[in-house]
């Protein structure tokens, strides 16, 4: 069987778009940022300086995995919504890895309170993954014309 080296598949009939790269950096540091924020104050009154402390920094972790992780997938260059979504899933678990590791390395580093650390953590891990799918689906439907 003789084959070309520069044969393409399917994949060239398919659309490609960019993500909206501003979009997602701006919704990956905002929105674990302010819900670590909100859990800060919530939990501080709540409970005092150590329910309250881990909530900023497991903000500050989370949205720092996350732009790292927008980086990586490099959300300006086209591909196709197949691509799209292989990377979408590589995007959350790297994002979602990192961001964990990093929240380990925090509570053997200082031995913060250990409910307050896993709970402000979920919390804002939940809405750097709610933010991002929003941003990814919303961009995917826009290009396929289902509205939005």
């Amino acid at each position: 069987m003789k084959t070309t080296p520069n044969t393409r598949g399917p994949q060239d009939s398919l659309p490609s778009f960019a993500l909206p790269t501003k979009s997602m950096l701006t919704s990956s540091m905002v929105w674990p940022l302010s819900i670590g924020l909100l859990w800060t104050c919530i939990a501080w009154l709540i409970g005092g300086p150590s329910a309250g402390a881990p909530g900023l920094a497991s903000g500050a972790i989370v949205a720092i995995a996350s732009m790292a992780s927008d980086w990586v997938v490099r959300p300006w260059r086209k591909r196709t919504a197949l691509q799209w979504m292989t990377l979408w899933i590589v995007h959350e678990a790297g994002r979602l890895a990192c961001s964990l590791s990093l929240v380990i390395v925090l509570y053997f580093a200082f031995s913060p309170a250990p409910a307050a650390l896993l709970f402000s953590y979920l919390v804002c891990a939940i809405a750097g993954l709610a933010a991002t799918a929003r941003i990814w689906s919303t961009a995917m439907r826009q290009e396929h014309g289902t509205g939005a």
